[in-house]
Parts: structure tokens; C-alpha cells; sequence
């Protein structure tokens, strides 16, 4: 493969068109979609358009304020899929417990409590435990200023909320590092926290092109990236890079077509929990058994840093994958592990999986821009992966086993709640 087929300045000048934040679910994310298609027939691929509906929450009041040894409202982020409080709120006692350790937690029971990190499943399901009435989690650091002063929050996870009555759940919200210490400094003792949210119905969508591979034709491959962003930042870097490489790549075999059928996808609302690919994976269950490999790209594009691959298949997969990019001269390593990002949803119904990955700054922030891209960088991972897809799509047989390890097919299990 010549240097001179892929172009990374066509790769920055296509991520510069959706500098702009696409939450799953909004008009600009039905836009980005729009412009993907557009940017798809420009150089003569159909495509088609998969939309999903998804629930999300719309939080209409999130606020927490100290009333005693004083009394003052912060700034607050509210956590969606955990419940309402009563309109007036929740007025407890008021606990800093760290890390949310066992000993923090054995004097919680009925408190509001502050924990140090960000609330994921196995934390929200120990507070549950501990008995408490609500709790904050601290996000940001001590030198922040502006837009860095608004506090980060969570979903609860889907399965985590289905799997408990209205009266477990506990609601919450986060703060800011700055505020915190205040907060521990003054010596809050009682606190009042109110979370008032409701359930929603969003649309999101999937696009999708693909090339129809020759004397093959009946097994594909997928290459895929996410589209949408989270809502603090415009996500150049998380994904519109990944996109941009797969939109390349598609260009690529386009004009040198390949012996399988090769399928190109953008997913949307990933930043919900790869909802785009659990989507695709259902609705396109009954031609799952002719898929071969998942090649997802997911945080790329800028100029210093290092590019891993995460492998969920067989130990092989690896070696294979290590030969391919000494034969472009381009650096890499590999990981034999589960990834968080798409390629887990493949690799979760018994596809071979991977995600190209490289190194970098800002990734769910408003600093997550275009102008922290590089050409040069986005040329490279596109050369890598097109040289990877080229010579699977090309070869006699499958080079490794077509199953998943168990042990991960135990971390899937649990990764998706099952």
C-alpha cells in the first residue's frame, strides 16, 4: 500500500467540520450523522441510516446545600438513572468518607457522604449497602478555573437501576475538588441534597456503508467508531479522529476491493453505554455467524503519544497484529484484554475483536478539540489499520480461532450486566 493513498489532511479537514459537542440523542448529533453520510457519497458509497431509541433523564433541579455550622448552595452536577428525591429534598447529617472504605462506611448509615472519586456501579452498590441517604463525589483539581469548575457526575448503569425498587435507589451529585475542601475545611456537618429527574425517550443512529467483497463475499469484517461526544467537549480526540480514520480506510478499499465483505460503521450514543453497537449487534443478529473480526478505533489522532491495540480474542490475534504493522514500519503494542469501547460488544457475542487506541489529552473535556490533532497522526493509525483490514480481507483463511477466550467471555458477562 503506497504512503500516498491515504491523506491525513483530508482526515483533519473532515473532523473540523463537527468541531461542536454531538450528545447522543440531540439535533447536532442527527447532524454529525447527516454530514457523514454527505461525506460518504461524496467519493460514490451508499449508505444507510439505523436509528434506536434509548432512555435517558432529563434532571430538572440538582443542588446540594450545607446548613449546618453554615449555610451556603454549591454548584452541583446531578447523577442520572437513580431516582428522585421529594421536591423539598433530603437533609441529613453530612460525612466525608474518603475512599468509601469499609470503616468510612460503618458510621454512614442515614448520612449524606462525600466520596473521593466518581460514582461507578460497585461504589453506588456499597452506599447502598451502607445505609446511606444520599451521597456527593468530588471531580476536577485544585488549579481549575472556568469552564473546569463545573463538577462531573454519572449514570447509574442501566442494569445496576433495573435491578432495584424505588426505595434503594440513592441519589447524588458531584462537586467540585475546590468546593469539597471548603467543605471539609468549614467543618459541614448537616447537608441538604435535592435531585429531581425524569425519564426521557431519545433517538439516536447508526450509519452504515459497505463494500461487498468478491469470491468472499459471505464473511465480513466490521471497522467502527463513535461519533457522538459526551456533553463537556466537542470529542476531536474522542472520536471524530477514530471516525475520520475509519472513513478513510473505507475510501481506501473502495478503490482496491476486497475479497470479503467489508462493513463500515459509525455508531452513535457509545458515550451511553455503547448503545450504537448493542443495537447493531441485535438487529443484525441473524448474519452475526459471518462475522469474522471487529477492527474499532476509538481516542486518536494526536501528534505525541503511543498506539496500543486491545485484543478480546485468542493470544494469536496479537502475534498476528504485531507482524502486520512491522510490515508498515509504524509502532505499536498490543494488549489481550477486554476494551471498553465497541469492540467489547463484538467481542461479547463471539466475535474476535479489537480496538486501535492511541495516547492522548482531553478526553471528555471542553479541551478535547481539533486543534490538539495531527495529520501526521492520523495518517499513520490510517495506514495501520488499512494495511490490517487490507490483509485480512485478503487472505485464504481466518489466521486465528474464530472464538473468544472464556475468561473473557466471564468479564463480558459482567461488563454488560448479564
Amino acid at each position: 500500500m503506497s504512503k500516498n493513498t491515504i491523506s491525513g489532511q483530508r482526515q483533519m479537514d473532515f473532523v473540523s467540520k463537527f468541531n461542536y459537542i454531538r450528545e447522543a440523542g440531540t439535533p447536532t448529533e442527527e447532524k454529525a450523522a447527516s454530514l457523514i453520510q454527505a461525506e460518504l457519497k461524496s467519493f460514490g458509497m451508499e449508505s444507510r441510516i439505523e436509528e434506536f431509541s434509548f432512555d435517558a433523564w432529563g434532571i430538572r433541579k440538582a443542588e446540594l446545600t450545607i446548613t449546618e455550622p453554615y449555610h451556603k448552595t454549591y454548584q452541583v452536577t446531578g447523577y442520572q438513572r437513580c431516582g428522585s428525591t421529594a421536591e423539598e429534598g433530603v437533609e441529613a447529617e453530612f460525612l466525608y468518607v474518603e475512599n468509601g472504605d469499609d470503616i468510612s462506611l460503618s458510621h454512614a448509615a442515614g448520612k449524606i457522604v462525600m466520596v473521593n472519586e466518581i460514582v461507578r456501579k460497585d461504589l453506588y452498590l456499597r452506599l447502598i449497602k451502607a445505609g446511606v441517604a444520599g451521597f456527593v463525589s468530588i471531580s476536577g483539581s485544585p488549579v481549575d478555573e472556568g469552564e473546569d469548575r463545573i463538577p462531573r457526575a454519572a449514570a447509574i448503569p442501566q442494569k445496576v437501576y433495573e435491578s432495584l425498587n424505588e426505595k434503594e435507589l440513592i441519589q447524588g451529585v458531584g462537586v467540585h475538588y475546590l468546593d469539597a475542601v471548603e467543605m471539609v475545611t468549614r467543618g459541614a456537618k448537616k447537608a441538604q441534597l435535592t435531585l429531581i429527574q425524569e425519564e426521557v425517550k431519545r433517538t439516536s443512529r447508526n450509519v452504515e456503508a459497505r463494500i461487498q467483497g468478491t469470491d468472499r463475499a459471505d464473511e465480513i469484517l466490521t471497522l467502527t467508531a463513535h461519533y457522538d461526544s459526551v456533553p463537556e467537549g466537542p470529542g476531536a480526540y474522542d472520536n471524530m479522529a477514530g471516525a475520520a480514520i475509519i472513513m478513510e480506510v473505507c475510501r481506501y478499499l473502495k478503490e482496491h476491493q476486497p475479497r470479503r465483505t467489508v462493513e463500515f460503521v459509525w455508531f452513535g450514543a457509545e458515550e451511553k453505554g455503547l448503545l450504537g453497537s448493542r443495537h447493531y449487534v441485535k438487529l443484525h443478529q441473524q448474519e452475526l455467524n459471518q462475522h469474522r473480526f471487529n477492527m474499532n478505533v476509538d481516542l486518536a489522532g494526536q501528534l505525541v503519544g503511543g498506539n496500543v491495540i486491545g485484543v478480546t480474542a485468542d493470544p494469536s490475534v496479537c502475534a498476528m497484529l504485531t507482524y502486520l504493522a512491522r510490515e508498515t514500519g509504524i509502532g505499536m503494542t498490543t494488549k489481550n484484554q477486554i476494551w471498553g469501547s465497541d469492540s467489547n460488544t463484538f467481542a461479547w457475542k463471539g466475535i474476535p475483536a479489537m480496538t486501535l487506541n492511541r495516547d492522548g489529552f482531553g478526553m471528555h473535556t471542553h479541551y478535547d478539540t481539533v486543534e490538539l490533532l495531527s495529520a501526521w497522526s492520523l495518517e499513520r493509525s490510517a495506514r495501520l489499520l488499512a494495511h490490517i483490514a487490507e490483509s485480512l480481507s485478503d487472505i485464504d483463511s481466518m489466521p486465528f480461532p474464530q472464538n473468544i477466550p472464556e475468561e473473557f467471555k466471564k468479564q463480558l458477562n459482567e461488563y454488560f450486566g448479564v
